[in-house]
């Protein structure tokens, strides 16, 4: 059945004061009420049917998920939305692109092997990454963000890690999800800083079982891997991934021949050592850097040890 917020114009969907629902409410804080009562509801079946266990880490899981959340609410529960949607000064992902937006995100999460072989460090690193891209999608007319919890959750947990956001209040979570995303500065400047989503998940996920080190025995492995984990805020697509996580060693070897490639290599190095790192991380990079401006033949010699 089509309603009145199906048949308005994309233009004006994003203008009405309340979403269709099922059960006709007009009042947008009561649908907020009964909308979370019954998700919640459907939240917990889904998690003790563990059926999402058993599912591919896909767009069509995703929508399974949202179905499940606000099948008795709303009838356009389980598809992407088709308007395009702001909330404070955030616009979300242009709606002409959605499509590409989400194929993307899931194709990346591929080529990244859904994070897993990744010491806590890499996956703190990559999960913040991927929070705020789906975030930025924004890929439901609403309910993205108990979706994106539930669909993190199970991400991390196939990955070896246990992220519990029970333990993280509402207004933490948006306030460091809003500095990732963009802020206004007083200026009128736009400020993107991952540094407090990190933060927050740093604290907040728990190893499960045994903890992965990486095996990485040259200069051009340990270059590729820091490049790849922690070059992700300016670039969509690490700059050498083409197939796989460890196809960027030959590109390495390469750029480490001339010198305008060791040029390019301390600029990727250096902006991937920004922002938040443990110490032992911006420590290993500083190391690389320096060896940088010496000899190759000095830099190859050098065997590196896992992060």
């Amino acid at each position: 059945m089509l309603l009145k917020y199906d048949l308005a114009p994309n233009e004006d969907k994003n203008k009405m004061p309340y979403l269709d629902n099922k059960l006709n409410i007009f009042d947008e804080k009561e649908c907020e009420f009964i909308d979370r009562k019954l998700s919640s509801r459907r939240a917990l079946e889904l998690f003790e049917s563990k059926k999402l266990q058993t599912m591919p880490l896909n767009a069509k899981t995703l929508c399974y998920i949202h179905k499940t959340l606000f099948q008795d609410i709303y009838p356009w529960a389980g598809t992407f939305r088709s308007c395009n949607i702001t909330k404070g000064n955030n616009t979300f992902f242009n709606i002409d692109f959605l499509k590409f937006g989400i194929e993307e995100f899931f194709n990346n999460l591929n080529k990244d092997n859904f994070l897993e072989n990744l010491t806590r460090t890499e996956f703190v690193e990559l999960f913040s990454y991927y929070s705020n891209e789906m975030n930025f999608l924004h890929p439901f007319r609403e309910g993205n963000g108990r979706t994106k919890k539930i669909f993190l959750t199970e991400l991390a947990r196939r990955a070896g890690y246990i992220i519990d956001y029970t333990k993280i209040t509402h207004d933490k979570l948006r306030s460091a999800e809003i500095k990732a995303f963009g802020y206004s500065l007083d200026d009128g400047t736009i400020m993107h800083s991952m540094y407090a989503l990190k933060d927050l998940y740093d604290e907040n996920i728990v190893t499960l079982g045994k903890k992965f080190k990486p095996q990485i025995d040259t200069v051009e492995e340990l270059i590729n891997r820091i490049l790849w984990i922690y070059d992700r805020e300016s670039q969509v697509n690490w700059m050498f991934c083409h197939d796989n996580m460890h196809s960027g060693e030959s590109d390495v070897k390469v750029l480490l021949q001339t010198k305008e490639g060791r040029e390019k290599l301390v600029v990727y190095l250096n902006h991937a050592r920004s922002g938040v790192k443990p110490q032992k991380v911006v420590d290993k990079i500083d190391s690389i850097l320096s060896k940088l401006t010496h000899t190759k033949s000095k830099l190859n010699d050098e065997k590196c040890l896992e992060l």
